[in-house]
């Protein structure tokens, strides 16, 4: 297999073609969080990691790697991390950027400081001067200087993704008329003489990676012929390995996180054009999910190398699991973006499937100490996490589903477009259940009466919400029906399609009817649509309704009634409307269903409560209750 073979870089050799992308995770660079994070990546079985993009600017909040001197207790905090990887036989390195200088709209409040800069001025930024690029290109190099010391082994100079490198290059934001602007070659320039420096600095037996913004759909942005003419440029200057993405994007198409819309491997066109034009190694990204889509780049030689970014944070042990025939044991990233929530929020790792990512050091799932006969009821993902987990640590596992099929929730929210991921995620759980000896008994209506029957040392409640039903008069008519149920295939509805409710459920019951060629619109009382889903899955949901023709009617004042002609409202204007309509859904949340868990309180020895049946969440909150409570018992 092509994954697995090593490759040598000005001297390295790299144990296989296996890449851990970058990513700004909120999780730091030296914290004992940290350390357990990227070692249980190595541990994985990837051959090159690349740590989250750090900047080279006096003003970062992650300390001054490019400050001369006065860095060894820095250094000494990074030396553990780096040891620790070296110890599996894996490769590091660490990104580098200048942080100050993130794309408008675009701040990073665990990176950015300082005054705003630009290549070119711009209404919020400065307009650098020579003497401050060429301070700028120095910190580069003693940065590169004070990582090797560190004990990496590579740095990655970040070029993409609209950071300072990438605007130097893309002919959009720099429009400058001195030797750093004005044609390819004076664009080019600042990348190249930043490589150079670099290189004198680190001496030549150090390899550079050069992540390359190879693309722009913003107006006057990169193109490919000039992306590719970059890379042989950069090779020049000393170069040993380009790590293709996209440069600064609009999100309003493909975007350097790709989501389920996209086919694995959606940016390797670019890795290839590029590969074209360098002898130099080249790493393809973009939403790589399998070893035989993986395999399949390496072997067609559009790249020499694969980076895998959130599937690693879902199963740091993909590496491993997707080259030895392990792949139903894969935890499967379902390209939900919360993992890039700090990013937004300032806060920590958190991702979806996998409750430890990121908190490696502090969470472990540990033998039980006295194995008990544990009840759980409910075959969602919350309870088949929650199952999972028990039977893992050695507990005797039953868990029950009034359903013929396990996936409570996620059956219904795999239904809408691009949503397929999450059905993955189901029979990944429900195979889990069958390889820890989890008894499962689906059909079976759970009494409390049951439970007293079966007299459990520990019970689980993991039974889904109750839906919210809205007070408006008409509710009781046959063309009322909600969004579950729809998403569920149990009832069918008419050709005109009013959605009451406007989030993510309520929207995405919109993305699947207008599929079938249904004539939708959605209201809520709410200014905007979709508000919690994550900026670029939120954005590409709304531009697939609008292509369809969905009508968005937000900030819709009252609901007056349901007729036989549709669904009376006041506008947002204030004036009376009615939207005609054959069918009527209704996507106005759920509440919590704990009576089963109240009922049974006192009559077994542990009672607990796990996702909607405590309190309606995301995927996120019902597979981390899951696995506390796994953990726990």
């Amino acid at each position: 297999m092509n994954l697995l073979e090593p490759i040598t870089i000005r001297g390295v050799e790299f144990k296989n073609r296996m890449v851990m992308a970058p990513m700004l995770v909120g999780i730091g660079i030296r914290s004992a969080r940290a350390r357990a994070y990227y070692l249980e990546r190595a541990r994985g079985g990837v051959g090159t990691i690349i740590m989250a993009g750090t900047s080279v600017d006096v003003f970062a909040t992650d300390d001054a790697w490019g400050r001369a001197g006065g860095v060894d207790a820095f250094l000494d905090g990074i030396r553990p991390v780096t040891d620790d990887i070296h110890q599996t036989g894996t490769k590091v390195g660490i990104q580098l950027w200048h942080g100050n200088i993130f794309p408008a709209g675009m701040g990073n409040p665990l990176d950015t400081q300082g005054e705003p800069v630009a290549p070119s001025a711009t209404n919020e930024r400065r307009e650098l001067t020579i003497p401050e690029i060429d301070t700028i290109i120095a910190r580069f190099a003693q940065a590169c200087a004070n990582a090797r010391q560190a004990g990496f082994d590579f740095i990655e100079v970040h070029g993409a993704h609209g950071y300072l490198t990438c605007q130097f290059f893309s002919p959009a934001t720099n429009r400058r008329n001195d030797r750093y602007g004005g044609d390819l070659s004076g664009r080019m320039r600042f990348g190249t003489e930043c490589v150079a420096k670099i290189r004198s600095a680190i001496g030549s037996d150090f390899p550079i990676f050069y992540r390359l913004g190879a693309w722009e759909d913003i107006p006057d942005g990169i193109t490919t012929n000039d992306s590719a003419q970059f890379a042989a440029e950069l090779e020049k200057a000393g170069v040993d390995v380009i790590d293709v993405s996209l440069g600064a994007m609009t999100r309003q198409r493909l975007t350097s996180s790709p989501g389920p819309e996209y086919p694995e491997g959606t940016l390797v066109p670019f890795a290839e054009t590029i590969k074209r034009n360098v002898s130099v190694p080249v790493i393809a990204v973009g939403r790589f999910r399998t070893a035989e889509a993986a395999e399949a780049v390496l072997v067609q030689g559009k790249a020499d190398m694969i980076a895998i970014g959130r599937q690693l944070i879902a199963d740091p042990h993909w590496p491993e699991k997707a080259t030895t025939g392990r792949a139903e044991d894969i935890v499967p990233c379902i390209s939900c973006d919360t993992c890039f929530e700090p990013v937004r929020a300032g806060t920590s790792l958190r991702c979806s499937v996998n409750t430890l990512a990121g908190r490696e050091a502090e969470l472990k799932i540990e033998p039980a100490l006295k194995p008990k006969r544990v009840m759980v009821v409910g075959g969602g993902p919350g309870g088949m996490e929650a199952a999972r987990v028990t039977a893992q640590r050695g507990h005797h596992v039953t868990l029950y589903e009034r359903q013929n099929e396990l996936g409570g929730q996620l059956i219904p929210a795999s239904t809408p477009p691009y949503k397929y991921e999450l059905a993955h995620l189901k029979h990944y759980l429900a195979r889990q259940l069958e390889k820890n000896g989890v008894q499962v008994k689906l059909g079976v209506e759970v009494t409390p009466e049951t439970v007293e029957r079966e007299r459990p040392d520990a019970f689980i409640s993991a039974i889904g919400p109750v839906s919210l039903t809205p007070e408006i008069q008409g509710l009781e008519r046959n063309k009322v029906v909600t969004d579950l149920d729809v998403l569920s295939g149990k009832v069918d509805v008419g050709d005109r399609v009013v959605i009451i409710g406007g989030e993510l459920s309520g929207c995405e019951t919109a993305d699947f009817l207008s599929e079938q060629g249904k004539k939708v619109t959605v209201i809520r009382r709410g200014p905007e649509m979709a508000t919690g889903v994550f900026p670029s899955a939120r954005q590409a949901l709304l531009n697939r309704l609008e292509e369809k023709g969905v009508i968005l009617m937000p900030g819709i004042k009252e609901y007056q009634g349901i007729t036989a002609e549709g669904l009376l409202i006041i506008n947002k204007e204030g004036k009376s409307q009615l939207l005609e309509a054959d069918s009527i859904v209704l996507a106005t949340g759920v509440t919590a269903n704990d009576r089963l868990a109240k009922a049974v309180q006192g009559k077994v020895g542990e009672v607990h409560m796990v996702g909607d049946c405590a309190e309606p969440g995301r995927i996120l909150d019902a597979i981390r209750d899951g696995s506390r409570v796994g953990r726990n018992i």
